[in-house]
């Protein structure tokens, strides 16, 4: 309780400052979380596309299926492999465009027999195509690789990008924590040193400061968390009405990210202050 007090008292000797400090940290912890976030179902958008890749090898007429099928399903980078005859893909086509139907009995039906390979690890879909590609009676061969492959390398040159950015936020808010800090020690300077005289410990002394840097970052990060969690669920709810099939972060997953954040905050407050009071202490002599 003594370092709750002191610390809430040290709060509004310097307001001005503590006012900076927690408007840095309120800006660095909103752009943190909201930038996890919405990296974080990038990659679930991304990982959807991977489970969802498939090669598709069309067949040419008279060619074995059946051999084909047994000799690709035993490719140990193969987990699934099916045969879709070109009755069924015509089927499926006519779902999608129902008037095909009507000229059903006027035309005869153009499509292949299609192989259709799931993989173990979507990374090799290129590889895999390929070698599919190269099989007697496969006349071609079609993944779609392609926007996922770049989606991966967008989603690397982002994380790369935003981990550069919440390394100079966290810097910045650490240290904007050290500066407060070190104004209420020089504002209670000749208090320290009586309490010293008297026989406090170091570790007495420093409780308010560390309380102070604690409920700096404590306060800052739960105000992020709610502008943070309220505008990811704005933007959550627009991206579904635009494109309902992709993937957004549930509930689960926004209490995880906030007690994440909350952690942080705590630790990075009351990091901060144990490492200016002590560095001011022993620079002070106290």
């Amino acid at each position: 309780m003594y370092a709750l007090a002191q610390a809430l008292r040290s709060l509004r000797q310097h307001p001005t400052s503590t006012l900076a400090t927690f408007f840095t940290a309120l800006v660095s912890f909103s752009l943190l979380f909201l930038l996890g976030l919405l990296l974080w179902n990038l990659e679930r958008v991304v990982d959807s596309l991977e489970r969802e890749l498939e090669v598709a090898a069309f067949l040419k007429p008279g060619a074995p299926a059946e051999a084909l099928l047994n000799q690709i399903r035993a490719w140990p980078e193969v987990s699934e492999v099916r045969l879709q005859t070109k009755e069924e893909a015509l089927a499926l086509l006519q779902l999608d465009y129902p008037y095909l139907a009507q000229a059903r009995e006027f035309i005869q039906n153009p499509l292949p027999d299609t192989l259709r390979i799931q993989l173990a690890d979507p990374q090799q879909v290129r590889e895999v195509g390929r070698r599919v590609a190269r099989l007697e009676g496969v006349e071609g061969v079609e993944y779609g690789g392609a926007l996922t492959e770049q989606l991966v390398r967008v989603l690397f040159g982002l994380r790369v990008a935003v981990n550069v950015l919440i390394g100079l936020l966290l810097l910045n808010t650490l240290f904007s924590v050290m500066g407060t800090i070190r104004l209420s020690i020089e504002n209670r300077r000749e208090e320290l040193r009586v309490m010293q005289l008297v026989g406090a410990t170091r570790g007495f002394i420093q409780g308010p400061f560390v309380a102070e840097g604690a409920m700096l970052t404590l306060g800052a990060g739960l105000v992020a968390l709610g502008l943070g969690a309220f505008a990811y669920r704005f933007l959550a709810q627009s991206l579904q009405n635009l494109l309902p099939f992709v993937p957004v972060l549930g509930r689960e997953d926004l209490v995880q990210a906030g007690l994440a954040l909350l952690l942080l905050a705590l630790l990075l407050g009351t990091l901060g202050a144990y490492l200016a009071s002590r560095a001011h202490l022993r620079e002070s002599d106290l």
